[in-house]
């Protein structure tokens, strides 16, 4: 059911004026272009983790910044709504096919599956170009690793663990 409702979210995803404006107080003019590049969807889901973790009292510029943008790398490769839905199917029946369906080949019909299983990297990339500080580089590289089954050590540690819990419910 929690699938069927991120579809429809995704489907119907709008992003307001308002929470436009909002994106000067946290990101620069570069960031908040990338940011704006990145399809309806996935910025709405950004500011969803940002809301999430504003909620939960977690005001770290840096850990805001990597919500707005941890998945900046998955725009312009071409990764539709059907890839989307397709992507989920395949995780929950074969999850090792997505690796082999993942070619960097820009030309090729497999790309998109290149562009989600690298996205992490690619927006980390993308994110330093913008002049992103190094932890919101790392938190965007990290957010889909699995989490630490030990505590949180470090103050970056605390941040990651932070994000994945908000991306992982929104």
């Amino acid at each position: 059911m929690y699938r069927v409702s991120q579809l429809f979210r995704a489907l119907v995803a709008r992003v307001t004026k308002r929470e436009l404006g909002l994106l000067g107080d946290y990101l620069t003019p570069p960031q908040a272009e990338l940011f704006q590049q990145m399809p309806r969807c996935d910025q709405r889901h950004g500011l969803e983790v940002f809301h999430n973790l504003w909620r939960k009292q977690h005001h770290d510029h840096d850990l805001l910044v990597a919500a707005l943008l941890h998945d900046v790398g998955k725009r312009g490769g071409r990764l539709r709504l059907w890839h989307r839905v397709l992507i989920v199917l395949i995780r929950v029946l074969r999850p090792q096919l997505l690796d082999r369906l993942a070619a960097d080949e820009r030309r090729s019909w497999r790309y998109p599956f290149f562009v989600h299983q690298h996205h992490p990297d690619l927006g980390a990339e993308l994110a330093r170009a913008a002049g992103c500080s190094p932890i919101a580089v790392e938190l965007i590289r990290c957010h889909q690793e699995p989490p630490a089954s030990n505590p949180p050590g470090t103050h970056q540690d605390r941040l990651l663990a932070a994000l994945q819990e908000a991306d992982g419910v929104s």
